[in-house]
């Protein structure tokens, strides 16, 4: 399995992750700048994934509300399942 882990945002700014070592996994890591929802569902695109994890936090102010979360406009626009995962879980 390839899985790649995606930051959107500043170099340096992306939480240090623990990658199982597993047979046949392989990782790679990608920090993207830009639109979280345009840059997650682009690297999805390229990337031909099967799947999409992702963290959720809920809606966040009047704009959330009027356009959906960050994870409802990835659900909306991914050619791929997507896996929505609470905060703190």
């Amino acid at each position: 399995a390839q899985i790649t882990l995606i930051h959107v945002g500043a170099e340096g700014e992306q939480p240090m992750v623990h990658t199982p070592q597993r047979d046949g996994w392989t990782w790679e890591t990608q920090v993207r700048q830009g639109n979280v929802v345009e840059e997650i569902l682009s690297a999805a695109r390229d990337g031909q994934a099967d799947l999409i994890v992702l963290t959720t936090q809920g809606h966040h102010g009047f704009l959330d509300a009027l356009r959906g979360s960050t994870t409802e406009r990835i659900v909306r626009g991914a050619a791929c399942p997507v896996l929505a995962i609470p905060v703190g879980l």
